[in-house]
């Protein structure tokens, strides 16, 4: 029987009353939109302040990236410039939404704070995306200027030419007058004007691929961005408080002793930009930016950082793992090493504690909407558990389970999730139809995904609702897929579903009926497609026919069907 208070709701709420009894972690209740919340009293009421946290460990390494290393203090300095920048130079307002899109830079992370540091609203774009589909979200976001490294800015040449743009790490004559650096470089590092900023402020506008069209912006405020990384470091006091070990403290003695993470997922999934990059500033904890993801090349840089955590989604983690076994490095300071933003098979949990027994692994689930909040399920609870995606903190994150009626469902009944606390997002970007489908009057937000709650508030995620396929933690919309497809002369429809894969989880299939004489083949779609979606929307098997595609009675296209065939067919 398990002696951990985790492990039951009666025991959580016991440790977070302990723990959060008087200072930084103290709860007090907020009006949030009509609905009242547990927030943290004591946290910062803006973005701005919040980063001024980093001042705590001003002389501590914050941002590694190949061979270049800033400080605290660099960072908040160059911050302080761009946001000076954006002030005196593109006249940016409290409430203009500035754009960005790039590779995992540094840039990437001063960005984001000089735009929220002046009560901008950032834009951080999908950096996978091609030139339509970067088009379109600086359009629908009425982006004011857009900053993007040399790849980027090239995917939108010949478009939207009067939109002002910043160029990060070009060497391209033609981005020369619009360099990051040397626009900056003038600026005062102190950020001159201070905005007034309130917690309920928009700071953000973050796309996501919901089940139907174009991905949606959804709009999350300072209080609800900044309440992610307290949940975390509560969540991880809570821990830590339950194995009588000592607990965080934003004061760490210091620089030997500092933690470091290892970035190589995208900024910009709310999983790099809050749990990584964001909950970085508080806890004083080193980032490790990857150019681009190998496991081989993370391992190395787990050795030469002494990185003591990672968190990606699953395949990351089972690659190191892979790695590892086939070239062990001294990984010895590696403690947490997580997935999230997909299921993770128990599989890869077994052989994660045979082959790096040291390490802790775990598990999160969250969405764009709940500023990636949800559940969460480590160490103990999670090899008891392996199934379950966690728990969430009780009062400060409550989850319920409900059918297609609204009625809420008793403990292991299956419906859809849905999720309540201070950190759901205000709206979906000018989508109030979309808005009200999900989200409640009393604040509850549907997720689409379909699941349980077991006896002890552990949640299991065994389905989605909505037409969406989840590869490799990347959220694709099958009907945007669908569409893509459609406008190939020669298609009359479409269907694209998701198949099981050992590596991404899911990958894309469509079947695609064309017309009679149609000669079209899977290589001239992929190229036709290559210049519409980004890359891992495009479908890994195709199967073209003549034949219309099944239907059931309602006249819909038999999708259910055309999945179970080619899960038949392709023997997975």
């Amino acid at each position: 029987m398990p002696t951990s208070k985790l492990f039951n709701t009666q025991g959580r709420l016991e440790l977070l009353e302990q723990v959060t009894n008087e200072g930084l972690l103290s709860l007090e209740k907020a009006n949030i939109r009509g609905n009242e919340y547990f927030v943290f009293k004591e946290a910062p009421s803006n973005l701005r302040e919040y980063y001024q946290l980093g001042l705590l460990h001003g002389d501590w390494t914050h941002i590694v990236y190949q061979e270049e290393r800033f400080k605290f203090n660099d960072t908040l300095r160059i911050t302080s410039q761009l946001a000076n920048t954006l002030l005196r130079k593109f006249n940016i307002q409290k409430g203009d939404r500035v754009a960005f899109s790039m590779r995992n830079y540094p840039e990437w992370m001063f960005c984001y704070m000089a735009i929220t540091s002046i009560g901008g609203v950032v834009v951080p774009l999908n950096s996978w995306w091609k030139g339509d589909e970067i088009e379109y979200g600086l359009t629908n976001s009425e982006a004011k200027l857009f900053i993007g490294d040399e790849e980027r800015l090239d995917r939108l040449q010949g478009r939207l030419s009067d939109l002002p743009k910043i160029a990060v790490r070009s060497k391209k004559p033609e981005y020369q007058d619009i360099d990051f650096y040397k626009l900056i470089k003038d600026q005062s590092e102190t950020l001159d004007n201070l905005t007034e900023i309130e917690p309920e402020d928009d700071a953000s506008i973050m796309y996501t691929s919901g089940s139907t069209g174009y991905p949606k912006g959804v709009v999350l405020t300072h209080r609800g961005i900044i309440f992610a990384p307290f949940y975390w470091i509560l969540l991880t006091t809570m821990v830590k408080e339950d194995s009588d070990e000592e607990t965080l403290s934003l004061e760490q003695a210091n620089e030997e002793e500092q933690a470091a993470s290892l970035v190589g997922v995208p900024l910009f999934h709310v999983t790099g930009s809050h749990a990584l990059f964001l909950l970085s500033i508080p806890v004083g904890r080193k980032t490790v930016l990857m150019y681009k993801w190998d496991p081989d090349t993370a391992l190395d840089l787990v050795e030469q950082e002494k990185i003591t955590a990672f968190t990606g989604v699953p395949t990351m983690s089972a690659e190191m793992v892979e790695a590892q076994i086939k070239n062990p490095r001294d990984i010895a300071t590696l403690k947490d090493l997580y997935g999230g933003g997909a299921p993770r098979p128990p599989e890869q949990v077994k052989k994660q504690k045979e082959h790096m027994p040291e390490t802790n692994p775990g598990i999160g689930y969250g969405l764009t909407e709940t500023n990636a909040l949800g559940a969460n399920n480590a160490g103990d609870t999670y090899l008891s558990k392996p199934m379950s995606t966690g728990f969430p903190v009780p009062k400060i994150i409550e989850l319920k389970i409900i059918d297609d009626e609204g009625n809420t469902l008793e403990t292991n009944e299956n419906g859809e999730v849905c999720i309540k606390s201070a950190a759901t997002f205000r709206c979906y970007w000018k989508n109030p139809e979309a808005t009200e489908d999900c989200l409640d009057s009393q604040g509850w937000f549907k997720t689409g995904d379909i699941g349980y709650l077991d006896e002890d508030g552990f949640l299991f995620i065994n389905d989605r609702k909505k037409d969406m396929v989840i590869r490799g933690g990347e959220n694709i919309a099958c009907p945007e897929v669908e569409a893509a497809i459609a406008e190939h002369p020669d298609v009359l429809e479409a269907s694209v579903f998701g198949v099981p894969d050992e590596r991404l989880g899911e990958i894309l299939a469509t079947n695609v009926c064309v017309r009679g004489e149609s000669e079209l083949n899977e290589t001239d779609l992929n190229s036709f497609l290559v210049t519409k979606l980004a890359n891992f929307k495009i479908p890994a098997h195709v199967w073209i026919q003549k034949d219309k595609l099944p239907r059931i009675a309602s006249g819909k296209i038999a999708k259910k069907d055309l999945r179970a065939s080619a899960i038949k067919l392709l023997g997975k």
